[in-house]
């Protein structure tokens, strides 16, 4: 396996983790705005004093304002693997390998090959 191969298939287990993660913090996103939802419908002496629901209810909503930020954070960082990727995955396939011509008689398609690859870098 190639240093390029290695750092491949680490780029996609971090990519893999990174939607766990994701489908994590989802999860738990819901399961907070359930327990939101049934502290509002809840009796109200469910939590002994009325501050204390609030209290609990202001914790809820600050979790899922944290979250929210979270989410955001790894789909970016999702978003900034996955393009990666796909640059290595070009890469890995051959399309940075950039024929060498030597002298003069470089034929139409070595040109517009090198071409091609330097427009895909820069």
């Amino acid at each position: 396996m190639t240093v390029r191969e290695h750092e491949i298939k680490a780029r996609q287990f971090e990519l893999d983790e990174k939607r766990r993660k994701l489908r994590d913090l989802i999860d738990l996103k819901q399961h907070i705005e359930a327990s939101c939802d049934r502290i509002v419908s809840g009796p109200a002496g469910g939590y002994g004093e009325h501050g204390s629901a609030e209290e609990r209810r202001e914790t809820l909503r600050n979790s899922l304002t944290d979250i929210d930020r979270q989410i955001g954070e790894t789909q970016t960082a999702m978003e900034a693997a996955r393009s990666f990727l796909e640059e290595s995955e070009n890469v890995r396939d051959g399309y940075d390998r950039v024929p060498v011509a030597i002298g003069k008689g470089r034929g139409r398609g070595q040109v517009e090959h090198i071409r091609i690859v330097r427009s895909q870098r820069g």
